[in-house]
């Protein structure tokens, strides 16, 4: 399937995180049981008489991911006293080291982009796309975004002799079923000169375009349970191919892509909303030329 992707504009809202935080509350990289008993007033640690509560650590962990559904009850137990202590830090440094540059203009510009990119994330988190809005794009788009390539599944034995690759078709005439698939699989290790005899001549389901013409043609013409009734001759040398499966042209469920539309639309109503921002205020560029 083709990617949907969206132009940089919504891409502002990624927010920066330390590593490990990016995702959590998702399963992504924290595993283990959560901290029973925790409850927003519980305390975490005492700074110089100040108390540091679950509820304030989460605002924290909330904020440096821009995830609003991270909650320290439900984090793996095991990691709770390094977010408690990264956060003892940061709190440390601001009262102590980094508060006195709150009044410069470059904090006072880092503090504007942070609260947009805030404000983007949570826009984007509140809009609510409906089913019949998915399926509606699934269904005129199904040829751009959702249509599946053929493909085909078969076995093949390799030889370098076409008078060697005719004797082994008349060993296989007549056979159907597993018994064909065994015969073909034997004959395969016992004959073949490609590297997947050891797999009984086993290629599993391939696009025909990954294949040589002369290959992918004959494969293309054999029903599922059919064999080559004539060597196919290829660079590599003399064919017998046996297709085993076959799957046409269809279109993935839309059940399976319906999270990725549903992400993609939302994206795409947040930047029209910004494109009829953008257009509502007027700018005169003054910039010098060269």
């Amino acid at each position: 399937m083709k990617k949907i992707i969206l132009g940089s504009m919504v891409t502002a809202a990624a927010l920066f995180a330390f590593p490990g935080m990016q995702g959590m509350g998702m399963g992504s990289g924290m595993v283990g049981k959560p901290l029973k008993g925790l409850k927003d007033n519980t305390v975490l640690a005492e700074v110089d008489g100040k108390k540091i509560t679950v509820k304030e650590l989460n605002y924290y962990l909330q904020g440096i991911t821009g995830d609003k559904r991270i909650r320290v009850q439900e984090l793996p137990a095991q990691h709770i006293k390094k977010f408690v202590s990264d956060y003892v830090q940061t709190l440390e440094l601001y009262n102590k080291k980094a508060k006195s540059i709150e009044n410069t203009p470059q904090f006072k510009a880092a503090e504007m982009k942070l609260a947009v990119n805030m404000w983007i994330k949570n826009r984007l988190d509140s809009i609510k796309i409906s089913d019949k809005e998915a399926k509606a794009f699934y269904e005129k788009n199904k040829d751009i975004y959702f249509k599946t390539t053929p493909k085909i599944k078969a076995r093949h034995i390799l030889v370098k002799d076409e008078k060697e690759a005719q004797k082994l078709i008349n060993e296989l005439k007549g056979l159907k079923g597993k018994a064909l698939e065994e015969k073909f699989a034997e004959l395969a290790k016992k004959y073949s000169i490609g590297p997947s005899k050891v797999n009984g001549g086993e290629l599993g389901w391939f696009n025909p375009k990954q294949m040589v013409p002369e290959f992918a043609k004959a494969a293309q013409e054999l029903k599922p349970g059919q064999i080559t009734l004539k060597p196919v001759h290829t660079r590599f040398g003399w064919h017998i191919i046996l297709v085993e499966g076959k799957q046409t042209n269809n279109y993935m469920p839309y059940e399976k892509v319906k999270p990725q539309i549903i992400a993609y639309l939302k994206q795409l109503k947040l930047k029209n909303e910004l494109e009829k921002l953008k257009n509502s205020y007027k700018v005169k560029y003054t910039i010098p030329k060269n």
